[in-house]
Formats: structure tokens, C-alpha cells, sequence
């Protein structure tokens, strides 16, 4: 990929960013330790925020399947959390995976979830860029997600970043090529591409803690 040069990343690295509003919020690997906090915020999520995320309505997320998310391998499995740094009462504020294609090794699938009260905030930006990064350390070329066609916002957000868009007969398959070079102009673009930079520097130099997302 057309990139400037790379630096080593670190899957254990921690990154601590801050909000607009002062709100301090930390970034790390899942670990099996977070099963029983990433099953309390999918039952915190609104309903359209589940369907949207497992395209069924139900109350409660496969017990197994959390387990899986929960257990990266950092070669054909990777996960991030973002967590609140000062309330408990918030048990996930953020997270995304990526899953490596069997029969196609240099992509994986993604998926996001925002916790209502904070989407619109910048933090899915900020995962695809951990992901983006992580990635292309284990030799990925392309990360693939696939999107219901009644979710707008998320369909908009690959679109503006140059994603292109298949159709299927409930959703789209979206796909992102890990080049910066290929990212549109866009006000998306634009901050993934800020994002980036960011994650570099931590995973290089560290990151101060005030460090807006």
C-alpha cells in the first residue's frame, strides 16, 4: 500500500484520548476478562441499535458469541474497546472486530458498535483507525462490512470515506481499501485520516492524555 512508513504495532497498547466535552475515555484489546461488560452495554444498546448490529431484535446478545469477541487470537481475530475512565455505571463505551476471511486472507470483516448516548462523537472513526492499523500489521489489505440497506448513517459514513458499495437482497457489502491514498476528500476522510496519524504516534512515541478525539 502507498503509505508512509509504518511503525510497529503493538496490540497491547492502551490509548487514552479526551473528548470536546473533557469526557476521558481509554481504547485497548478486548479480553476475555470484558465478556460480562460487553454483555451489559449490548444490553444497554436501543433497539435500532441492535437491529442495526445483529439485523434481529432481541434482548439479549448469544452468551457464546460474546465469548468470541471477547477472545482475539491478533492474527485472524482482533478487537477494541473503548472504556469511560472515570464512570462504572458505563460498562462499554465503544467497540469494533475484525474477523480475517478464510478463503480470502487479505480481508476481514468489520463491525462497530457505538453506545447510543455517544455516537455522533467521533469514536467509530476512531476504531477504524486502530483497526485500519492493526490490519495492516497482520498483512490485510481490505476490511469488508456489511451494512442493512435501511441503516443510512453508516452506509453514508463508507461511502464518504471511498468505500465502495455491492448490493445484496437485505444489506450492502461495503469495502474499504487500507490505502490513505485512496480516501476521499471528505470531512470523513479527512478525520480517519487525522485518526491515523494519531494511532501511529501512540503506537511509536506515545500519546499525551489530553489528546482530542
Amino acid at each position: 500500500m502507498a503509505e508512509a512508513l509504518r511503525v510497529a504495532f503493538d496490540p497491547h497498547c492502551e490509548l487514552h484520548t479526551v473528548l470536546e466535552d473533557g469526557t476521558r475515555l481509554l481504547m485497548r484489546s478486548l479480553r476475555p476478562a470484558d465478556e460480562e461488560a460487553v454483555a451489559e452495554a449490548f444490553r444497554h444498546l436501543s433497539p435500532d441499535a441492535i437491529y442495526f448490529r445483529f439485523w434481529s431484535r432481541f434482548r439479549e446478545v448469544n452468551p457464546r458469541l460474546i465469548e468470541q469477541i471477547c477472545s482475539p487470537d491478533q492474527k485472524d481475530h482482533a478487537g477494541w474497546v473503548i472504556l469511560h475512565e472515570s464512570r462504572t455505571d458505563i460498562p462499554c463505551v465503544a467497540g469494533a472486530s475484525l474477523w480475517r476471511m478464510k478463503d480470502e486472507p487479505e480481508v476481514a470483516e468489520v463491525s462497530f458498535t457505538v453506545a447510543d448516548e455517544f455516537q455522533e462523537r467521533g469514536l467509530g472513526t476512531l476504531l477504524l483507525a486502530v483497526l485500519w492499523e492493526h490490519a495492516a500489521a497482520l498483512g490485510i489489505q481490505k476490511l469488508v462490512g456489511h451494512v442493512l440497506r435501511e441503516n443510512i448513517v453508516m452506509r453514508a459514513w463508507w461511502s464518504a470515506l471511498g468505500a465502495t458499495e455491492v448490493s445484496g437482497q437485505r444489506h450492502y457489502v461495503t469495502t474499504l481499501l487500507l490505502d490513505e491514498t485512496l480516501l476521499e476528500s471528505t470531512s470523513a476522510g479527512d478525520r480517519l485520516r487525522q485518526k491515523l496519524a494519531w494511532v501511529r504516534t501512540c503506537m511509536n512515541e506515545g500519546a499525551p492524555p489530553d489528546t482530542r478525539a
